[in-house]
């Protein structure tokens, strides 16, 4: 009798192997530097439910160890497990992206279950106690099959409980991003890591160093209820902690630090029209109120947001306003970053939308900070895999797509023209550089890749409705990104970004003597050429300056009023 799914979980090397039934496999991770070599590890499991384990045809006691030949992503080892239910065969396969395993009922509302998160260089991972949901927009809509999920660590009493995975924070929020419509599925993550890379930190980060804007993460492989989901980008919220925003004041109930989020398109999030928000509403007009959080604090305070909307509105009509009050209103350097930030990888869907605004301390400033997120439809990547819009996608499309009152003003601004000018360029010369940007992505494709990862996404999700039953092949979109990025750099420079030539310095009107000033020298000299003082030889010109058709003292004078501007 020969079983086709066996569902026990091996240990191998101290690391969970739980078994992913849609491949037939058990898939431990393991250190990246053990890859490309053999790998000793010890194996245990339950001889409750096992009588005999043979890997490669060779017999492996509980608790011994087995030499795995030339580990390899994707690289399969034969295994057959003797259990009283009769044979069961499979593989095991090693990748060295960290594993979890999700178990349990979930939809758009919290429900218990658990969660295992295995990391390759960490010690055995346990189920720990987690309340989950989807989360999402259009990704979350009826019929879609790769969710996104939001994850809150429990105690045992059911109390918040904080984890820290993957080197980041030590919290008991997370964030499993799906990547649903993505045909890269790395979009997010990696431009993300771009953005924390080039963005200026927010205004108040000498007093806050800590302060994150944006969210940190790093791609993982997930198992729900057994079988494999895929690869997902684990990743922290953009929230209260992340930016280092003052809490609330409950003695006084005064706000202090604000957070919302602007989740859908309306003229109220791009500032052409701010109606008048209901304090007792979690949400205005696609924008939703993120901290304090509602179900705290209610009525809620959209002051700090209408107001500086407003301006935005404003700013639009009056381009001396803008420039003479900007910077009480916007954290300056970040929003030109962002600006160059959406218009380099075309982010048509983060110029109003999918946007944090934070508030470090209304009491202090009501400067707002500007955050990216969910950043899946970039660098050429439509809405959704069944709509074809190429113009809206193509490499050489200008930056007039862009509705956000504060970044148009900006855009339309001389001042702030040459201030995106210079900081565009500063930019090139790091991460904006186009063979560090096509590095990145290719470099994130070849990771998924090395380790088999990409493999076991594409033999899951091709032809998914998901993706409009399209094939996937990340290998071949990360040629797509490459080229596209090669091509938009190149735009970019040549058009929305272009430098004006320095003028001469040989040109300086009046630097007779070409030593960068105009002074008394230059007088002198011009004067020895009209008067012919010097020579070379025997055949020195002189100039009628005034034209009276002799050279004397009175060319010296009109010269003197020429580059004096006398006249």
């Amino acid at each position: 009798m020969c079983l086709s799914v066996w569902s026990q979980t091996l240990t191998i090397g101290d690391r969970r192997a739980p078994h992913d039934s849609f491949n037939n496999i058990w898939l431990c991770p393991l250190t990246q530097s053990a890859f490309g070599s053999n790998a000793r590890l010890t194996v245990r499991y339950d001889e409750s439910e096992v009588k005999s384990l043979t890997i490669e045809g060779v017999t492996v006691a509980n608790g011994s160890t087995y030499t795995f030949a030339d580990v390899a992503g994707g690289k399969g080892y034969a295994t057959v497990a003797m259990t009283d239910s009769g044979e069961v065969t499979g593989e095991i396969t090693f990748t060295w992206l960290p594993v979890l395993e999700l178990t349990g009922d979930f939809s758009n509302t919290y429900s218990e279950g658990t969660v295992v998160v295995s990391e390759p260089d960490s010690a055995l991972a346990e189920p720990l106690r987690a309340k989950l949901k989807w989360r999402g927009q259009a990704t979350n809509a009826d019929g879609k099959h790769k969710r996104n999920y939001r994850i809150k660590f429990l105690n045992e009493e059911g109390k918040k409980q904080n984890h820290r995975f993957l080197g980041l924070r030590n919290d008991n929020s997370w964030i499993l991003d799906a990547g649903q419509m993505d045909l890269l599925r790395v979009r997010n993550r990696v431009s993300t890591d771009l953005w924390l890379d080039m963005a200026h930190k927010p205004w108040y980060s000498d007093e806050h160093p800590k302060a994150v804007n944006g969210s940190r993460g790093a791609m993982v492989e997930v198992l729900l209820n057994g079988a494999y989901a895929g690869i997902y980008n684990m990743c922290e919220p953009i929230d209260r902690k992340q930016m280092r925003l003052e809490r609330y004041d409950t003695i006084n109930s005064e706000f202090r630090g604000e957070l919302w989020t602007v989740f859908q398109w309306s003229r109220v999030g791009t500032m052409y029209a701010p109606t008048t928000p209901n304090p007792n509403s979690p949400t205005w007009s696609g924008i939703e109120t993120k901290y304090p959080s509602f179900s705290d604090v209610c009525p809620t305070d959209y002051s700090t947001l209408y107001d500086n909307f407003m301006f935005g509105k404003r700013a639009s009509q009056d381009t001396v306003l803008y420039v003479d009050s900007m910077k009480y209103h916007f954290d300056m350097p970040v929003l030109i970053d962002y600006y160059l930030f959406i218009t380099t990888l075309q982010a048509i869907d983060n110029e109003s939308k999918n946007i944090y605004y934070a508030c470090q301390d209304k009491q202090d400033s009501t400067i707002l900070t500007i955050t990216p997120w969910d950043l899946d439809i970039c660098l050429g990547q439509n809405y959704s895999q069944s709509v074809n819009l190429p113009d809206m996608i193509k490499p050489d499309r200008p930056v007039n797509w862009i509705s956000n009152l504060a970044l148009t003003c900006m855009r339309d601004n001389k001042t702030y023209e040459k201030m995106l000018i210079d900081r565009y360029w500063e930019l090139r010369q790091g991460p904006l550089n186009t063979d560090s940007l096509v590095a990145r992505y290719r470099n994130a494709i070849d990771n998924l890749e090395n380790c088999g990862a990409a493999a076991r996404e594409e033999g899951r999700w091709s032809g998914d409705s998901d993706i409009a039953g399209k094939t996937l092949d990340l290998s071949a979109e990360a040629d797509y990104v490459a080229n596209w990025l090669q091509q938009r750099m190149a735009f970019l420079d040549e058009n929305t970004y272009k430098q004006e030539e320095e003028p001469d310095p040989q040109w300086l009107t009046g630097d007779v003597n070409g030593d960068g000033e105009v002074t008394i020298a230059d007088v002198n000299v011009l004067v020895d050429i009209i008067l012919g003082t010097v020579a070379d030889d025997d055949t020195m010109l002189r100039a009628d300056v005034n034209d009276d058709g002799e050279v004397t003292i009175a060319d010296v004078n009109s010269v003197i009023d020429i580059i004096l501007g006398a006249s």
